[in-house]
């Protein structure tokens, strides 16, 4: 197949990484894939990766002569590369490949991906564009599918579920024996370390994890919340002051961001999200699992669909320390169901959401698509 992705954006984000993991393991199952995307670090990761990329189009923007620039310019490439699949996976790249896809390549499927954070809009206009412009919607959860078909007034049978995958020889439980994190931290080997892997965003709860980290601090364990990720809307200062109010401060290690973070994730003992939004496909908890690690997680996105509760690790509510600290406590306590939870979930990965699996399930979808024209 002939594929064209779409990512108009300069930054990391989940998106980002389910649009070049996908772009990546299609290339490896002989697919043609191009990706049009912004200059800025997913434009640098799929160079890195040797995925085929032009990123002449600007879509990340509100300009009317740039929109101009971006048909013609897009025009050209869908022309020039004939695409058979058109599959754009943020908004302001979808309204456009689906009007230019109509009017020059008229018989290529407009696949229109949604793993982003929030649910599609119900208005006019974008109702319009999915239903005419558009051929089918891949999400990446059952709730995004539930949204599309209620928000949209999409068939079921028009909406594919595609979940992410996670790179299950990069993140091992295999790792652990050689890591040297815990000694670079200080902590000794019964120490307990929850991991929390998130950016500093409001949308992620890092105040839950430490109201329930503070509800443990008399707990007969010594144990360690571990906060890795990057500074956006929050700071590692306002967390660690966040902390000191609550007499936690000796447990919180502040790592931002890791280059090593498989060695990371292998040497803790629990993964954390205290997500109160976002989570559309949770690369926190597939690569907890896939380390091998039990998860507790907040019900929402997509977490409850990946992580099943009891069996790899357990589900609270958003914005609920003490049931969070409960849960924490739970398996802080019993390392034997730590560990039991932690194979359940490594084994529910490498079936369910290994790369390989990721770019079959969606070259079975994009072959469907071609088979009913």
């Amino acid at each position: 197949m002939r594929i064209i992705q779409i990512l108009n954006s300069p930054n990391w984000s989940g998106a980002s990484n389910y649009c070049i993991s996908v772009s990546r393991e299609l290339i490896e199952l002989g697919h043609e894939v191009l990706l049009l995307t912004e200059p800025g670090k997913p434009f640098q990761r799929a160079s890195q990766l040797g995925i085929p990329c032009d990123d002449t189009i600007r879509l990340n923007h509100r300009n009317p002569l740039l929109f101009i620039h971006a048909i013609k310019r897009m025009k050209s490439i869908f022309k020039k590369f004939k695409p058979e699949i058109i599959s754009a996976h943020i908004n302001e790249g979808a309204w456009m490949a689906g009007l230019v896809a109509r009017k020059t390549v008229p018989d290529a499927i407009v696949a229109r991906i949604r793993t982003d954070i929030d649910p599609p809009k119900g208005h006019f206009i974008n109702r319009y564009v999915h239903h005419n412009w558009t051929d089918h919607i891949v999400v990446g959860s059952m709730l995004h599918k539930k949204l599309c078909q209620e928000i949209l007034d999409y068939e079921p049978d028009r909406v594919s579920v595609v979940y992410g995958g996670v790179d299950t020889v990069l993140f091992n439980p295999a790792r652990a024996a050689a890591t040297q994190f815990r000694q670079e931290i200080g902590a000794g080997r019964d120490d307990i370390l929850i991991g929390l892997l998130a950016r500093l965003d409001p949308v992620k709860g890092h105040e839950y994890a430490i109201a329930a980290i503070t509800a443990l601090k008399n707990l007969p364990i010594s144990f360690k919340l571990i906060a890795a990720g990057y500074e956006n809307e929050r700071t590692f200062a306002w967390l660690r002051a966040l902390a000191a109010e609550n007499g936690v401060e000796d447990h919180l290690v502040c790592l931002g961001l890791r280059q090593d973070l498989p060695d990371v994730l292998a040497a803790i003992d629990i993964g954390l999200i205290t997500s109160v939004g976002s989570e559309a496909n949770s690369r926190a908890a597939l690569e907890f699992m896939a380390s091998g690690k039990p998860v507790i997680g907040t019900s929402v996105g997509v977490i409850p669909e990946i992580v099943h509760h009891e069996e790899h690790g357990l589900i609270v509510q958003p914005r609920n320390a003490s049931e969070t600290a409960r849960a924490l406590e739970k398996l802080a306590v019993n390392p034997m169901l730590r560990a039991r939870m932690g194979r359940a979930a490594r084994q529910s990965v490498e079936e369910n959401f290994s790369l390989p699996k990721f770019g079959k399930v969606m070259e079975g979808v994009y072959q469907k698509l071609l088979t009913r024209v």
